[in-house]
């Protein structure tokens, strides 16, 4: 992650809403997934859903994990308030939890959507999820360039789309469905490995950017000094520090700052609220917030809203 600059295209016309919300939806997963606990559709399926339109081109969180597999060129998601392209055949794999909404510029290829209950409710099931290194990040994106691994992966998709309710829960086939995904999720995860030896040279440091990443999007409002986050993984002001700037190149109290500024960005862009409810949200006082915000941006958050504005109605 770099500095953020007012440079970042976050977000592009033809994804924005004609009318913001207040607030960014969190949809229950009940309302907009299979009541089994998984899907397997191709985008051409989910885009044709009746829910589709009032859920999915808006940003969002849901309560369980995406795997799309993806096709062709011209493919992009927005995740983060960032637009993702993905101009070859690839893997992409998002966390529950997480910001997110897809492009009007439709997608093609296949996708799974699961709960982490229907993984499984086992000991050994809840940790091949807690450890498994494609969901220690927002998402990962996964290149389909060996024709074994491609293959394998496709076996593992028709098998599941093979086995998938239609409309209500074929109990005696949804262990079969189930040891489908923890293949396709072990075949994707070992990939992974292959390709991040580095990455798993430093686990460690790993687990606590993690631990970290996880803590400052739940308290970033109310708790905004380092030393809280390394009180809690028990380790040194120094060495929480030392270990995002390994992993970064800045220092922890610029990506706390980071985090701040983002979600400042993301509530001007897409709600209406005003900058006092904004700096509340923030858990900030108003006068700070614009000097942070001015400090950041070179603009006060009432002219950035404003040139983001401006921008929308020359597209």
């Amino acid at each position: 992650m770099s500095n953020i600059t007012t440079d970042i295209p976050f977000i592009t016309s033809e994804d924005v809403a004609p009318s913001l919300p207040t607030y960014i939806p969190r949809h229950n997963t009940e309302d907009v997934l299979h009541a089994s606990g998984i899907e397997v559709n191709s985008f051409e399926e989910l885009y044709a859903q009746a829910i589709a339109p009032s859920t999915i081109y808006n940003y969002h969180r849901v309560s369980f994990y995406h795997i799309f597999r993806l096709t062709g060129t011209g493919n992009a998601h927005f995740i983060e308030n960032k637009k993702i392209t993905l101009n070859n055949d690839c893997l992409l794999i998002i966390n529950r939890d997480i910001l997110q909404k897809y492009s009007k510029r439709k997608c093609t290829g296949k996708m799974v959507l699961f709960t982490d209950t229907f993984i499984g409710r086992t000991p050994e099931k809840a940790d091949f999820l807690n450890n498994c290194m494609l969901f220690q990040n927002s998402y990962v994106i996964i290149p389909l360039q060996s024709d074994k691994f491609t293959a394998d992966v496709d076996t593992c998709f028709a098998q599941m789309k093979g086995l998938h309710p239609e409309s209500e829960l074929k109990t005696a086939e949804t262990g079969v469905l189930r040891n489908w995904l923890y293949v396709l999720l072990m075949l994707i995860e070992r990939q992974y490995r292959l390709r991040n030896m580095k990455l798993i040279a430093s686990s460690n440091n790993n687990d606590y950017m993690q631990q970290f990443k996880q803590m400052l999007d739940t308290h970033y409002a109310t708790q905004k000094q380092l030393g809280f986050y390394a009180g809690k993984l028990s380790i040194s002001e120094k060495k929480l520090s030392q270990i995002v700037h390994a992993a970064y190149g800045f220092s922890a109290k610029t990506y706390i700052n980071e985090k701040i500024l983002l979600e400042a960005i993301l509530l001007l862009k897409n709600t209406t609220l005003n900058q006092g409810e904004i700096a509340n949200k923030l858990g900030l006082d108003f006068t700070y917030f614009v000097k942070f915000f001015r400090k950041h941006t070179g603009l006060t958050p009432a002219k950035y809203r404003q040139r983001e504005n401006s921008k929308l109605k020359l597209e």
